[in-house]
């Protein structure tokens, strides 16, 4: 048995979209990844502290499991089109526009897969412009700059608290200046956050103002509820502030979350026939590696098993 030729296009070349495509590939079903970097793995060398997980193995960081994926694709020559900036889907027409080697150029599809992933959210430029030097996103590769330093990290979920305490090994203090009423991260990390002697943390603080002269040395928050502003005394500030969805291209033709993502139903369809989403893009997704490689496998036998032999002809 084999299908008929129908095109399916990727966007992303991050893990999701080569565990979908190493799938598809192996279906022999037709695709093309369209990948904005010169190699696969999203966002992956931006990652600099270890990847510890049971699925993916244990790498140093981020870089040394994208390698990885680079010998992946050139051992299996995955049909990836790299350096194409997609700027809009056509959800009526089919047809998705990019720009490559300074080009607009077009690609029809049949089934469209969105696997974009997120980017670290950014405080604004004006907040932090003067300071840039001691502003961090982040630490594995910068602890040295922390020690015997007062650091302040800003946010609440599962990457500032660990940031927090990996901080407090070798910091002389770190408050967590947080915007919700409590923290969000996971009870264990709240846990070790809340009893560790050199973390301070302040919940419902907003960061109000940097403040020094040719380096940092205060921050000023305020109280979302009373509003209290504090001042602390302070070296270097680490913001943890959450992700951006790369979903500016879909906005305005899929379903959305209230915070950009995209909603997806009954295996990873989105609001709209023939098209899903995969991978950190997805509302709700946790972001841990081997939680969107199963995303791509899971959607890979889907199509393999069902969803092509459902809608499209088999011959």
């Amino acid at each position: 048995m084999r299908y008929s030729n129908e095109k399916i296009v990727i966007v992303g070349a991050g893990p999701a979209a080569i565990s979908l495509a190493a799938s598809l590939q192996l279906g022999g079903l037709n695709y093309t990844i369209l990948e904005k970097n010169s190699i696969p793995g999203g966002q992956l060398p931006l990652i600099h502290n270890e990847l510890d997980d049971f699925v993916i193995g244990v790498h140093k960081d981020g870089k040394e499991f994208a390698e990885k994926l680079i010998q992946f694709n050139e051992k299996y020559k995955l049909k990836i089109e790299f350096d194409c900036t997609v700027q809009k889907i056509d959800v009526l027409k089919k047809i998705i526009y990019f720009i490559n080697d300074g080009k607009q150029k077009s690609i029809d599809y049949d089934i469209a897969v969105i696997a974009t992933g997120s980017r670290c959210k950014k405080p604004k430029k004006s907040l932090i412009d003067t300071f840039e030097k001691d502003i961090y996103y982040r630490i594995s590769y910068s602890l040295p700059d922390f020690v015997n330093k007062k650091v302040a990290v800003i946010g609440g979920g599962d990457n500032a608290t660990i940031a927090a305490l990996r901080l407090a090994d070798v910091a002389e203090e770190v408050v967590l200046i947080n915007k919700n009423e409590e923290l969000i991260s996971r009870p264990d990390l709240v846990m070790g956050a809340l009893s560790h002697p050199k973390i301070k943390v302040f919940n419902n603080f907003l960061l109000d103002k940097l403040k020094g002269g040719t380096c940092l040395n205060q921050i000023e928050a305020i109280s979302g509820s009373s509003g209290e502003r504090l001042i602390f005394d302070i070296d270097k500030a680490v913001f943890k502030i959450g992700y951006l969805p790369n979903t500016e291209f879909v906005s305005d033709s899929l379903e959305l979350d209230e915070r950009g993502y995209i909603k997806v139903y009954k295996k990873y369809e989105t609001s709209v026939k023939d098209v899903f989403a995969i991978g950190d893009i997805v509302s709700g997704a946790y972001k841990r590696i081997s939680i969107v490689i199963g995303h791509g496998t899971d959607l890979g036998n889907y199509f393999l098993k069902d969803y092509m032999i459902e809608v499209f002809r088999v011959i």
